[in-house]
């Protein structure tokens, strides 16, 4: 699935929470080689942390560190400017397969002041991005995979990234929420239904009510593993690189999200 993938590493006193959710979301991607990249922001005031001799022997403690734990492949690389375009840039070069960091704020406020690293990310990516959170709970090893879907052709992508966890071996749960739109109820009963007839391990909810908050509430009440949901939802803005749904999960939710461009 993503065999090789970028770890973002920002050294602030919540990141080392990040590896808590590796040995279980490291096997479930199926990821054998990590890249970890530290951004050095120009906009930031220097500290110790932030001299060259000090970031490379950080780095290659936490990469020895996973390596011996968990028995990949782990490289680095340091970069300087804007966190996300310099993330995303590190994985375009090395061909990454996703995006792993950490969102450390779910505060509106804190965002608008001091900016979200992992929403940019989320805007900018173009390969999957892995979001975890600083106040989330592992998951159990049974815990399963969380589909968000509304049917249309920008969830698709979703969709096919949730049955490869369920082939896998991975139980899953497929929810659809209908929002003040009225969704189509027949295109989502037979969405739901094929999924809950083709795999044993799936089930499945229909849910009413604001969609950002219902998919987060289900995935806080079932502590998925994952929730799989694709970048691009449905909006009526269409040059926003975000759905709202999607958005507002991502900034929400405290299990983690694999957020799909679409």
């Amino acid at each position: 699935m993503l065999k090789h993938c970028v770890l973002t590493v920002d050294y602030s006193g919540d990141w080392a929470r990040t590896l808590d959710y590796l040995p279980g979301l490291l096997a479930l991607l199926q990821c054998e080689q990590l890249t970890l990249v530290h951004v050095v922001e120009v906009f930031k005031r220097k500290s110790g942390e932030d001299a060259p001799e000090v970031i490379e022997e950080n780095l290659k403690d936490i990469a020895g560190r996973i390596c011996d734990q968990l028995q990949i492949a782990v490289d680095w690389e340091v970069r300087s400017g804007f966190a996300a375009s310099q993330i995303v840039d590190v994985a375009k070069l090395r061909q990454v397969d996703g995006i792993i960091a950490l969102n450390r704020s779910h505060s509106s406020a804190r965002e608008f002041f001091m900016g979200n690293i992992v929403l940019n990310l989320a805007r900018l990516s173009h390969v999957p991005l892995v979001v975890v959170s600083s106040d989330g709970v592992v998951a159990a090893e049974s815990a399963p995979v969380m589909l968000a879907t509304d049917g249309s052709a920008a969830t698709r992508v979703a969709r096919d990234w949730f049955e490869r966890f369920v082939k896998a071996g991975r139980d899953g749960v497929a929810v659809w929420v209908d929002s003040d739109r009225h969704d189509d109820e027949a295109e989502a009963h037979r969405t739901l239904a094929v999924l809950t007839s083709t795999y044993s391990g799936v089930t499945c909810r229909h849910l009413q009510g604001n969609a950002v908050n219902k998919l987060v509430e289900t995935a806080d009440e079932l502590n998925v593993a994952l929730l799989v949901i694709a970048r691009r939802g449905t909006t009526p803005i269409e040059n926003l690189p975000l759905g709202r749904t999607a958005e507002g999960v991502v900034r929400k939710c405290r299990q983690p999200v694999l957020l799909l461009p679409a």
